[in-house]
């Protein structure tokens, strides 16, 4: 009994986004705010893409203004074209960890926009399209399984990115306007890695309860089975013992 119990509660939980303080012992997770979230963070992440592409161009005519410039002393011309192109490459490579990002986000509103049509185009109850996932997982379904494989990989991979991003912001000396967009990109990549994070944590739960069930069910099947063979045996040594009787 208990054990129904927790998983209908478990099943609001997941689907329906019930109130945090009845159910503390429970993550909820709102796809639809999630969805939100994954848009919003991508359009910073294309904002600061935006931005230092935009800086880069600045550099780079900087760069020729230096070399078309006259009368300057060669040596610290050399120097200041020197740390003008170093920082044309460091901002190409803070741009292409921007961008690898941006793709990452953009799997994640895809993954979990994935999600949400399974759920509301199912057209069943939470229990009954918690009950046909599980069916998917003993069956190995491919789809089922590559579609979480993909949640876990999203989420490493924004991880990945947002600290390559980090080392290399530390490198670069950034304005007051780009030190803002950046602020607020990692905010926002903070939401989603945050609530990436819960959505795993639910799939885990919700597979090791499947693998408990399994394993019970299984165990059940075992006993069952154990029961009908020990009845069919002692219903074999009755009949035996009843045809060894006198007259039969």
């Amino acid at each position: 009994m208990k054990y129904s119990v927790f998983r209908a509660a478990f099943a609001a939980a997941m689907l329906l986004g019930v109130n945090t303080a009845a159910h503390a012992q429970l993550t909820v997770f709102d796809p639809s705010n999630f969805a939100q979230n994954v848009v919003t963070a991508a359009k910073a992440v294309k904002g600061e893409i935006y931005q230092n592409t935009n800086i880069v161009y600045q550099y780079q005519m900087m760069a020729n203004q230096l070399l078309q410039a006259v009368n300057l002393n060669p040596v610290a011309m050399k120097a200041q074209y020197d740390q003008i192109t170093g920082d044309i490459t460091k901002v190409k490579q803070y741009v292409s960890t921007l961008s690898d990002m941006y793709g990452d986000l953009q799997d994640g509103a895809q993954y979990i926009g994935h999600v949400q049509n399974l759920i509301s185009t199912s057209g069943k109850s939470p229990t009954q399209w918690l009950s046909d996932m599980n069916q998917l997982y003993k069956q190995g379904d491919a789809t089922a399984t590559n579609l979480f494989k993909l949640g876990n990989t999203v989420a490493t991979h924004v991880q990945t990115v947002a600290q390559r991003r980090a080392d290399l912001q530390t490198q670069l000396s950034l304005t007051p306007t780009q030190e803002a967009t950046a602020q607020l990109t990692t905010h926002y990549l903070d939401l989603v890695s945050s609530q990436f994070s819960d959505l795993l944590n639910l799939t885990a739960a919700k597979t090791q309860d499947d693998a408990q069930k399994q394993a019970i069910d299984n165990q059940d099947a075992k006993d069952r089975a154990a029961a009908a063979a020990s009845f069919a045996a002692q219903q074999d040594a009755e009949r035996a013992r009843l045809d060894a009787l006198p007259g039969n």
